[in-house]
């Protein structure tokens, strides 16, 4: 680069994989004008956040961070983007310390947009021969990449597709060049994310793809990534073909999927307008599981949604309990404005939400509990995410979504080891690093 003044800069994400990878390409485009990122603790002369608003805690965490890098740094710029600001962008552009809100829209224009904003901290051109690429992942062993954005599903409880817009593919030719820059940097792993990823399709230019499952085998046949991640995928979204080359991947797809349920109720799921019923999950999950046996299966569950009943709630806990999924996001309903969820009646009381949950939670740990007590005697393939520093430890992530624990004399940093569990908790499974790819 150019010797020009380096420009400390932080980045704060709140919420989904795919804010993960828009804050990292909002980073990208900043770096070539000097900046550089800031160290744990370190003040910063530009702070983003990138804020989400799925549900009200989300909201709150985003304000907390924002009030707090005020109080820290009253000296550095603050910029807020994402899903909060398209939702409520005066609340936001109130909070003192904020200089500059900029919707999900303009993320990709950062560049052009902050240089009018803040001229004080573009003092220089461009350096061109710093790529604006997403080739790194602050303090990240995995690397995510958008597919899509936006929503046409227009669930009854949802603001995304409101805040998000409609869906919008990326060209599958992006995606291939950015995977193959990706693993160039050392990345061993990929995780495809989007807000819907199953609806995945693009028609406009060769290549062709007619579905995600087609993108997959592109990706396969046209990258060296080690192993590709779905980050979630809709259940009725799963279609055969997808299914087919998961099978044919060997262990390249990892051996998990994220399913969102919902509701175990298929009269929930129609007032929560979810494109599916109950059988319907429950035989596309079984075809997923048949056709690769060890495949780890996740869920996100809402307990408490408007009409719930006691009965509608015994048939998620008796789905969650069937042996099916292996682990749940459990959500307390969290009522949104103007959506269609937030006029109905019968509201479900705080208690019994908070209950519900608890029941649905202590389910889904004991669920954990058996998936790591499985794997004692296999051979994971596992990336180190960081360092737990209280005991030494390294943490890791195996292909089929394990949380393991590593001796902690070697960082491997993105390197891709295989380990033999030799034990487990409810919490993680713990093995010895038998060799390196």
């Amino acid at each position: 680069m150019n010797n020009h003044p380096i420009k400390k800069l932080s980045v704060h994400t709140i919420g989904c994989r795919l804010n993960q990878y828009e804050s990292e390409k909002i980073a990208a485009q900043l770096y070539p004008y000097g900046f550089q990122r800031a160290l744990a603790g370190e003040n910063a002369d530009l702070y983003i956040v990138n804020t989400c608003t799925v549900t009200h805690r989300a909201d709150s965490d985003c304000r907390n961070i924002i009030r707090r890098l005020a109080r820290q740094n009253p000296e550095g710029r603050i910029v807020v983007t994402g899903c909060y600001v398209e939702n409520d962008p005066e609340k936001i552009s109130a909070l003192p310390g904020v200089d500059v809100v900029i919707g999900n829209a303009e993320k990709d224009d950062i560049a052009s947009i902050l240089p009018r904003k803040m001229p004080e901290l573009f003092t220089v051109k461009p350096d061109k021969g710093c790529s604006s690429l997403v080739s790194d992942f602050y303090d990240h062993n995995r690397a995510w990449l958008k597919i899509s954005d936006g929503c046409n599903q227009w669930c009854s409880f949802c603001i995304i597709p409101a805040v998000r817009g409609r869906l919008k593919n990326r060209p599958p030719r992006e995606i291939i060049n950015e995977i193959n820059n990706l693993v160039a940097h050392g990345y061993e792993e990929v995780v495809l994310t989007g807000v819907n990823t199953g609806h995945y399709k693009y028609h406009k230019e060769k290549p062709y793809v007619k579905n995600l499952g087609a993108l997959c085998r592109l990706i396969l046949k046209e990258t060296d990534v080690h192993r590709l991640r779905i980050s979630s995928i809709e259940p009725q979204t799963i279609r055969d073909e997808f299914i087919n080359v998961y099978a044919e991947a060997q262990g390249r797809i990892c051996r998990h999927l994220h399913i969102p349920l919902q509701s175990g109720s298929s009269r929930i799921l129609k007032l929560m307008r979810r494109p599916y019923d109950r059988d319907t999950y429950i035989r596309k999950v079984t075809a997923v599981k048949e056709a690769v046996v060890d495949t780890i299966i996740g869920a996100d569950v809402i307990v408490g949604f408007p009409g719930e009943t006691d009965d509608d709630f015994n048939h998620t806990r008796e789905l969650a309990e069937s042996g099916l999924i292996d682990y749940l996001h459990v959500f307390s309903y969290s009522e949104r404005n103007d959506t269609p969820a937030s006029k109905m009646a019968d509201k479900v009381h705080s208690r019994v939400i908070k209950e519900r949950n608890a029941i649905l939670t202590k389910i889904s740990n004991q669920l954990r509990f058996q998936s790591h007590q499985r794997q004692i005697g296999e051979v994971l393939e596992v990336i180190s995410e960081h360092k737990k520093t209280a005991d030494g430890y390294y943490w890791g992530i195996s292909g089929n979504y394990m949380r393991v624990r590593l001796p902690g004399t070697i960082n491997y940093g993105k390197k891709i080891v295989k380990v033999k569990i030799h034990s487990a908790t409810p919490e993680f499974v713990s093995g010895d690093v038998i060799s390196t790819h």
